[in-house]
Formats: C-alpha cells, sequence, structure tokens
C-alpha cells in the first residue's frame, strides 16, 4: 500500500509529496528484516540491499512497494553482483577476525590495526551504501519510465556503473558520506546497547542510504 498523496494546486505546479512517517518507518522495519534474511549467506548482501533501497523509493514514490517487487528487485539485482558480494563478504570476515583478536588482545600492533580496520570498514560500508543505492538507476526494468535497455540486460555493466558513481558521490557529496557515516555509528550503537536490535540495523541503513541519494538527486 502507497503512503503517498499529492496535491496538484490551480497553478498546475505539484507540491511536495507529504510523507506519513508511521507508515515509512514500519516500511523500513519490514524491508529491513527481509533484507537481512536475504544478506544471510553474505554474498548476497549487495543485492539484498539494492533491492531494500529501490524498495524504499518505491514507497516514497507511490510506486509497487509490494513485497513481490522487492523479491523481484532482488532477483535481477543478484546475477551481476557476485564479484561485488564475494569482496564483501571476505571484507566482512576479516573485519570481524580483526575486531575480535583486538578485544582479547590478540591481534599484534592493534594500537594501529584496531583504528586502522575502522576507518576502512566505514568507508567500505558507505561505498557499499552507495553503489546499492546507485544501482537501480542503471538496472531498470525495460518498460519503466526513463529505462536505459541497454542496461536493463547487463546485469554486471549495472554494477559497474553503479560503483563507479558511488566512488564518485563519495568523495564529491562528502556531506552525504558523512550522514551515512552517522548511521553506521547510530547502528553500531544500537547493537552495542541491545544486541537484539540487529535486526532493525539492515532497516536504518537502506533508509539513510535512500534518504541520502534522494538529496543528492535534488542537490
Amino acid at each position: 500500500m502507497s503512503i503517498m498523496d499529492s496535491t496538484t494546486p490551480a497553478s498546475g505546479h505539484n507540491e511536495p509529496i507529504p510523507v506519513n512517517r508511521f507508515a515509512l518507518f514500519s516500511e523500513t522495519l519490514l524491508a529491513g528484516l527481509l533484507v537481512l534474511v536475504l544478506s544471510i549467506p553474505l554474498v548476497t548482501i549487495p543485492a539484498a540491499y539494492a533491492a531494500g533501497i529501490a524498495h524504499l523509493e518505491r514507497h516514497l514514490s507511490g510506486r509497487d512497494d509490494s513485497l513481490r517487487a522487492l523479491w523481484g528487485t532482488f532477483k535481477a539485482a543478484l546475477p551481476g553482483s557476485w564479484k561485488l558480494g564475494i569482496t564483501t563478504a571476505v571484507a566482512a570476515v576479516v573485519i570481524i577476525l580483526n575486531l575480535l583478536l583486538a578485544t582479547v588482545g590478540q591481534l599484534p600492533g592493534s594500537a594501529v590495526v584496531l583504528p586502522a580496520t575502522l576507518v576502512l570498514a566505514a568507508a567500505g560500508a558507505v561505498l557499499l551504501l552507495r553503489a546499492t543505492a546507485a544501482w537501480s538507476d542503471f538496472a531498470r526494468p525495460a518498460d519503466s519510465p526513463g529505462a536505459d535497455a541497454g542496461h536493463a540486460h547487463q546485469p554486471s555493466a549495472a554494477w559497474s556503473s553503479a560503483l563507479e558513481t558511488a566512488k564518485a558521490l563519495s568523495l564529491r557529496d562528502w556531506t552525504g558520506s558523512i550522514l551515512l557515516v552517522a548511521a553506521l555509528f547510530a547502528a553500531v550503537v544500537f547493537v552495542w546497547m541491545l544486541v537484539a536490535l540487529f535486526v532493525v540495523v539492515p532497516g536504518t541503513l537502506i533508509l539513510a542510504a535512500a534518504s541520502v541519494k534522494m538529496r543528492s538527486t535534488r542537490a
């Protein structure tokens, strides 16, 4: 069900579409839970987040925001995402191992390695969120408005373009990157406060990525 209502004044110009915040909150939690489940294999993280972010974008624009559409987007994003997915999975394992070893004091040079690991992890996460948010711009269905038929059947090309766009935006839109880092920090704090809150982390991240993308587009 869409939560968006548009109003067209007598002047013929469209006013900003109001958002039902409670409905958006509910949709974010639901989409985040599905993204969490789809991310369990680790190598599917990019496709899962791309599907979640695209789902929230459709929700905010009043388009099809059904669970079936989210699943369809995930299946469309999966084929070309394996390289990025494997890289993400390996990086996640290395980062977790470094953090665990540093916690128990078994990591040589932890005074340097630990901060470096955290910085690289944050930078990698921002790049991943940017890339997954940009993916839908290069992989729209052939029948969608503004679709590029050349990209619609090239999954790997869509992901390559999304990654290049993410690299450029991460530096150019540094304010948006800082906002994503803040969202990551908030997610870590949530889990630190109560481990069970890890279930809401994907939802907060896909909402942050979608919001930063919309902010960047308007700018």
